[in-house]
């Protein structure tokens, strides 16, 4: 480890001497281009289903989402009930509070409630300061949650959005990939009848050179057969031709005896010609 690390360490100051201030650039471009050749090596199916991959990925950040604003939705309804709640609170304690106004404002020394117990103006007065405190505090309170449940549906909104966005893209990314996915199959099969066309000219003329030659070989032999005799060890008969009725050792014995007939002729005619020259 120590060497590799001093030879790495020679190698850097060897190589900062000869550039300079130009080694930075120079390994830099050096490692863009050491990139892109590595990049351009790896198959285009290889990068397709990785940006599938990558694309399923974002499911389930997409779940996520709608789990989130499923819950934010809830929760703001909860919210929306307690201000309904609240909102009836006030309007009931305001009430309250006028009805004891009403019996301050009238003069009355006593005021009968609902329990039927008399209370003097005194304590009705005191009974409103207290009740005002409380009710002011309640309005705030209400005011509060009620900017709280502005600023969760306008949130909630932005979600929505964004959640519809991602949707969006989503699909969108996924009809990219199947329309780069159509164009690769579309470039690998004329990839491969190209080289259907070089097997054409090679395979195939070769192939096709090698039924010929045979062709050839069978023609020959067919022209050789048709020129030999047909029939082997039989009588040849012709379909137009007509066999003679006489008998054939009858047209033996008038051949053989006129053949045998010239011959006694040239004899007599051999002795005669001798008896005259004797004479």
């Amino acid at each position: 480890m120590k060497k590799c690390i001093l030879g790495a360490t020679g190698l850097m100051l060897i190589a900062g001497l000869l550039f300079g201030g130009k080694l930075i650039p120079y390994a830099q471009t050096a490692y863009d281009k050491a990139s892109r050749s590595i990049e351009q090596q790896v198959p285009i199916s290889f990068q397709i289903d990785a940006a599938k991959k990558q694309l399923e990925n974002i499911g389930p950040e997409i779940d996520d989402m709608n789990l989130q604003i499923a819950k934010e939705k809830v929760s703001i309804k909860k919210l929306e009930s307690s201000l309904e709640r609240q909102q009836e609170s006030l309007e009931k304690s305001r009430r309250e509070m006028m009805t004891l106004r009403s019996h301050v404002d009238s003069g009355d020394e006593f005021y009968v409630a609902a329990n039927s117990k008399a209370y003097t103006t005194t304590r009705v007065k005191e009974e409103l300061r207290t009740r005002l405190s409380i009710h002011k505090t309640a309005t705030a309170t209400l005011e509060k949650d009620q900017k709280v449940l502005e600023l969760r549906e306008k949130a909630l909104n932005a979600a929505m959005e964004r959640l519809a966005e991602a949707r969006s893209q989503k699909t969108e990314l996924a009809l990219q990939i199947e329309h780069l996915t159509a164009q690769n199959r579309m470039n690998e099969v004329v990839k491969t009848a190209s080289k259907l066309d070089q097997f054409d000219n090679s395979q195939l003329a070769r192939t096709r050179g090698m039924i010929e030659d045979i062709s050839a070989r069978l023609e020959t032999e067919q022209e050789m057969m048709s020129m030999m005799p047909s029939h082997y060890g039989q009588i040849p008969v012709s379909g137009d031709s007509s066999i003679a009725d006489t008998d054939v050792l009858e047209e033996m014995d008038v051949f053989f005896d006129q053949q045998d007939a010239k011959k006694a002729e040239q004899q007599d005619d051999s002795g005669e010609e001798l008896v005259s020259f004797e004479s």
